[in-house]
Parts: C-alpha cells; structure tokens; sequence
C-alpha cells in the first residue's frame, strides 16, 4: 500500500484537492477520514462532492449533530460525522453498515476511528493535520 502527503495552503487548496479525488471514485468507494476539530475533512468533503457534480457545495456541512447527509451527486454521497458517537450500538440504530455497503454510492466518514471495528478493509483513508498557520498536511493510502 502507498502512502501519499501532501500539504495545502489554504481552505481553497484542500477543497480542490478534495474534488481531484472526487472526480475518481467510483460507486462502492468508503473514505475514511481522521483528524483533530477544524483539520479540514468537512473541507474536503466539499471537494469530494464538487467532484462528484454538486455545483453549490455550500450545501455541504458537517453533519455533527444529525450524523448523516445525503448529497444528490453521480452516484450520490452519504457524508458520516461519528464525532458524537458512544458505541458501536449508536451505528446500527441507523443501519451505518446498509449505507457504508451501498455498491451504488460513495461514502466519506469524519471521526471515523470513532467507528472501531466497524469499517471496510478495501477503502481510502486520509489523515489531516494542522500544522504552521493554516497550512494542513494531508496523509492518505489506497485501498489494499
């Protein structure tokens, strides 16, 4: 497996990073992402749906407080916060698994060491960091 970096310098840079990644997915696709409080993965998922063919994607936000949205993208985008997540109990009373193992859409989950054990072996996952101002270092791999 290889592990990439790369470091953006601005909020604008991670979101078109975000949307060069969108634009290679394909259905079935699960992006894991990890990272402290304003690293910049809701950013990027931004970019993530720009790729995908959302136009507004001001429309994306954090979905912290309802742990999912759904954005009507090509395939569609099912965007997970699991910041507020207890237990692993708190992922199947929504059925977290159905919509991870959905063949015809992409899923990018924030916090999603919060999930355990409960995630794909095949799947992307990106770690972001603040370091010096606002610059962000963004660290992914492939899936196996």
């Amino acid at each position: 497996m290889k592990i990439r970096r790369l470091t953006t310098r601005s909020p604008e840079e991670t979101l078109l990073f975000g949307a060069k990644i969108g634009r290679k997915l394909k259905p079935g696709d699960v992006l894991l992402l990890e990272g402290d409080l304003g690293a910049g993965k809701t950013t990027f998922v931004k970019g993530v749906a720009r790729g995908l063919g959302l136009r507004d994607v001001s429309a994306v936000k954090s979905p912290t407080f309802v742990i999912m949205h759904i954005y009507e993208t090509k395939p569609p985008l099912y965007h997970f916060d699991l910041y507020r997540i207890a237990s692993n109990s708190d992922l199947d009373v929504f059925g977290f698994q159905d919509f991870l193992n959905d063949p015809q859409a992409v899923a990018c989950v924030e916090w999603a060491e919060r999930a355990g054990q409960d995630l794909p072996v095949s799947c992307y996952r990106f770690s972001f960091r603040m370091t010096k101002g606002n610059l962000r270092e963004i660290v992914w791999s492939s899936p196996p």
